[in-house]
């Protein structure tokens, strides 16, 4: 197995030899074979040995307070011959050692961590969570299971990308994608896509009422930014809608050769995405299927909107949440209104 990882703390030289002096006591023992490579705040390390002797020691990297971001970039099994089988653990602290190779090598390492941060900013929690464990992603198996599932996207995007500036649009879309992302993941639940002006996400069935929070969050937050916001900003015409469903999905990795996504597909994604496009249509912000209303804990403020045909087999019960946010029934007309006072010239 092959990973990586970053210092949590600052850890000296001595603190490095002795952490290779353990491993190789403790890994002799087991029948572990290896090196250990530092460079910068940065360890990368390879073990072999005994399947269950190397998954007891990656258990413990991931529990050591002395590891955070812990990646999982290569396991391999069924390996005939051990590549360090002298070494219980030798360590080699690339910041003090030179020589044309060891250069060449703290580049490499070093671009090597670099993009493998950026791939982690491109990549959902899952595919992380899922590499962190030492599983290739796309041996997961795919399976059925209960999620609830939630779309939020901004009102008047199109009336918002035609009129303002480039940069005023780019910067409302990073702020909304950035808000939404935190209201979500703050309340466990797994942003899965970025659909534009817009973010798909999905929650344990379990988990219900932190996924109706998350809504919540997501609106009074967008309201203290449009309250903060000055005279004739952009921000001050970012709304949303968001819409939830439940019920079962596919999970798991799909795609193509091109390009794979770890996902989830079937009827509560289709209906969550038609839910909340009732916003607009219902002149309120956060919408609901019966099935999430029925399986929520707590007592929320709900209103029942109507029958909808979502494209199910049989038309579904809406129910509104009310979240006491000033002029919340005509957010497209607001957002409007709004930009041909912002966009026209001042007098």
């Amino acid at each position: 197995m092959t990973y990586m990882s970053r210092f949590s703390r600052p850890l000296s030289r001595e603190d490095i030899a002795q952490i290779g002096e353990y491993s190789s006591r403790r890994n002799a023992e087991d029948g572990v074979t290896g090196v250990l490579v530092t460079l910068g705040t940065m360890f990368f390390q390879i073990i072999e040995g005994d399947q269950r002797a190397v998954d007891a020691l990656y258990a413990r990297v991931l529990r050591d307070d002395r590891h955070t971001d812990v990646v999982c970039l290569r396991t391999e099994g069924h390996v005939a011959d051990r590549l360090f089988p002298d070494w219980s653990m030798n360590v080699f602290d690339l910041d003090h050692q030179g020589g044309d190779v060891v250069v060449a090598l703290k580049v490499v390492l070093g671009r090597m961590s670099e993009a493998q941060h950026i791939i982690e900013q491109y990549t959902q929690p899952a595919v992380s969570q899922i590499m962190t464990q030492g599983l290739n992603p796309l041996e997961v198996p795919l399976r059925k299971v209960d999620r609830l599932v939630l779309f939020t996207d901004m009102v008047a995007f199109s009336a918002i990308s035609d009129r303002l500036p480039v940069e005023s649009v780019s910067e409302l879309v990073g702020l909304y994608l950035e808000t939404c992302s935190i209201c979500i993941s703050r309340k466990g639940g797994e942003v899965t896509k970025f659909l534009g002006d817009g973010v798909m996400a999905y929650f344990d069935t379990s988990e219900v009422d932190d996924a109706i929070e998350s809504c919540v969050d997501i609106q009074l937050e967008l309201a203290r930014i449009r309250d903060k916001a000055p005279p004739r900003s952009a921000l001050r015409v970012l709304f949303s809608g968001c819409g939830l469903a439940l019920g079962p999905v596919i999970e798991g990795s799909m795609g193509s050769s091109i390009k794979m996504d770890y996902t989830i597909i079937g009827e509560p994604v289709n209906t969550a995405a038609r839910v909340e496009a009732l916003t607009r249509m219902l002149g309120t912000a956060i919408l609901m299927t019966d099935d999430v209303r029925a399986a929520s804990q707590r007592q929320w403020d709900l209103t029942p909107m109507g029958v909808f045909d979502l494209g199910r087999e049989s038309p579904t019960p809406i129910h509104s949440l009310t979240v006491g946010l000033a002029a919340e029934h005509d957010m497209r007309s607001l957002v409007t209104d709004y930009l041909d006072t912002i966009v026209a010239p001042q007098s």
